[in-house]
This record gives structure tokens, sequence and C-alpha cells, in this order.
């Protein structure tokens, strides 16, 4: 078989493993939608369990308004024009920088706002991802198969 598709088999083989890789790393249970208040209850909780450890340190205000969040949608309503009933859990980051502010940022402002910089030089630290999930492998409706790069967050941080 792989002698009549040769350029096809290797994409193929790519894709079968790539589901695989997803099927391992994926809970047998969905993750629950949770709106901001749930959210909140659960991660108090956890950091209740986490400060008693020790060894552990506070990182005080830093990425604390910057937070990654997920939702669970179909490839299609990515907009990316592909057509498929391919489902993924996507994560983004959210959230403000103010408490990332350094010493650093507020000399900026102050520059800025006495006219000694120029405005559109000067950018505000925002939340960003600083590391994506695996790529994700996909069939489209007509059955072409197709790889997203960097298509989903995997941790956040103010850049």
């Amino acid at each position: 078989m792989p002698e009549d598709y040769p350029d096809q088999f290797d994409e193929v083989v790519d894709f079968i493993q790539a589901t695989i890789k997803r099927l391992r790393r994926s809970p047998d249970k969905q993750t629950p939608i949770l709106n901001r208040r749930e959210r909140n209850r659960q991660n108090a909780a956890t950091n209740i369990d986490n400060t008693s450890k020790k060894g552990r340190r506070s990182q005080k205000g830093k990425n604390r308004g910057c937070v990654l969040t997920e939702i669970h949608l179909n490839v299609t309503d990515l907009d990316l024009g592909y057509e498929t009933k391919e489902e993924l859990i996507f994560r983004y980051c959210s959230g403000s920088c103010d408490a990332a502010e350094t010493t650093y940022d507020k000399i900026l402002k102050n520059l800025t706002r006495k006219k000694k910089l120029v405005t559109d030089k000067v950018k505000q630290a925002c939340c960003r991802p600083t590391a994506f999930d695996d790529d994700l492998s996909f069939l489209d409706d007509n059955l072409v198969y197709h790889i997203l790069k960097k298509h989903s967050a995997k941790r956040c941080g103010c850049v």
C-alpha cells in the first residue's frame, strides 16, 4: 500500500501518531466549563492546598491578572477556513498585566507623559502566551489532512 501513495503515506502516519498522542494526554472525562465565580472558588481551594507545601515560593502578584482560560470548540469555529467536525479545547490568555508593572515601565510612562519619548514606540505589558500546545492534526470534511501550529496557549505571561 505505501508504494501506491508514497507522498501521502508519511502524512497519514504523522496524522495517526498525532491523534494517538492527543488521545493519550486528553482526560477521560470532559473538562467542565465553569463560570468565573466557580473557577475562582476552585482556584482558591487549590491555592489553600498548595500554600501548605514547604519550599513553595510566592509569586507576589507576578502575572496575577494574566491567566490561562480554556473553551471547548469545533475547529470550524476558529474561522480559519476549515470545514470539519473535529473538536478541540482552545486555551487562551486573558487578563490584566498591571501587577507586573516594573520600575522600568513606570519610567517609560512618565517619560511618555512628559513628551520625552514618542508615544507609539512605548508599549505596555500585555497578557500573551509564553508557550504553546502541541500541533493539532485533523482531517477536514474533504478528507484533506491539516496541521495547526501554535494554535493554543500552554502557559501565559505578561510580555
